[in-house]
């Protein structure tokens, strides 16, 4: 019986321990997101008042290779099984795959899509994007832009805690008791100076919000109710000169975001392993 060669037990042996440390690496992150989900659905975790004007950074899309990240900011809900909503503008344009996603979401329902091009992220119709660019299909309605935001004022409101059904909690990725400050209440105005409803950033709560236009202006927010007046006045500052639409993003498993020393391996620990191919995180260099 012939030996194996001594170079090919080393590989043998070097392959082993690849498979076995990423086993493990797996098994970390997933008990590191099961316990983020715990604190998060108690509803134990903070999150602080944040405005980030975008168009102030070089942003990409952030993945393991990605090197001197300085923030990372939000990321698209994850379909596991069937992340072909993750593609070239011109794949949407002549493509005959056209059921997006685990939840076979057909491609006629979008009307506006969001993309990382020249370093800027920006939402529009698919044809205001390069046939390269890499754009994802923006999920909530489009109800028009915004151009100003005021907080409703209630005398004596002291705020108030909701506690959810754990059922309802658990599908929709929200805490089973969370508590909302007084004087939350967020009203929106559109170009016109009129009351605008959109549930994406009123439903937002303390979460992230996304805005974005086509021609490359961006925000991101997060815990609008906790701005207080300086923040707000910035904030209008900006709307007032470039109107801004939402895009939603995942507020549930990737709840958390970071301004500084960012890390892509920290930031996908807050939910169970998925393949980087499925995952589309926005950050800046």
């Amino acid at each position: 019986m012939k030996s194996i060669p001594r170079r090919i037990i080393i590989i043998m042996v070097s392959a082993a321990m690849t498979v076995s440390f990423n086993a493990c690496e797996h098994l970390g992150q997933n008990a590191t997101a099961t316990w983020m989900t715990v604190m998060r659905r108690l509803g134990l975790t903070t999150s602080r008042a944040t405005l980030v004007d975008l168009t102030e950074y070089e942003i990409v899309r952030v993945g393991p290779d990605t090197r001197n990240v300085r923030g990372i900011f939000f990321s698209d809900f994850v379909e596991k099984d069937n992340s072909n909503h993750i593609r070239p503008a011109v794949r949407f344009r002549h493509t005959s795959d056209t059921l997006l996603g685990d939840k076979m979401m057909p491609l006629s329902h979008f009307r506006r899509f969001y993309g990382i091009e020249d370093g800027r992220i920006k939402a529009g119709r698919l044809d205001q994007f390069a046939d390269s660019t890499i754009v994802l299909p923006v999920r909530n309605k489009d109800y028009g832009y915004i151009s100003r935001i005021e907080f409703g004022r209630r005398p004596g409101n002291h705020g108030r805690i909701m506690a959810r059904n754990p059922f309802r909690a658990l599908r929709d990725g929200l805490p089973l008791v969370s508590y909302y400050p007084p004087d939350t209440d967020v009203i929106l105005f559109d170009t016109k100076g009129e009351m605008l409803y959109e549930p994406t950033v009123q439903n937002a709560f303390n979460g992230k919000v996304f805005l974005a236009d086509s021609l490359g202006n961006a925000l991101f927010i997060n815990n609008l109710p906790g701005y207080d007046e300086y923040m707000l006045e910035q904030l209008n500052a900006i709307l007032k000169k470039h109107p801004m639409g939402p895009v939603i993003i995942d507020n549930g498993r990737y709840s958390k975001f970071s301004l500084s020393r960012a890390s892509y391996q920290e930031y996908i620990q807050q939910d169970l392993y998925r393949p980087d191919s499925c995952l589309f995180v926005v950050g800046c260099l």
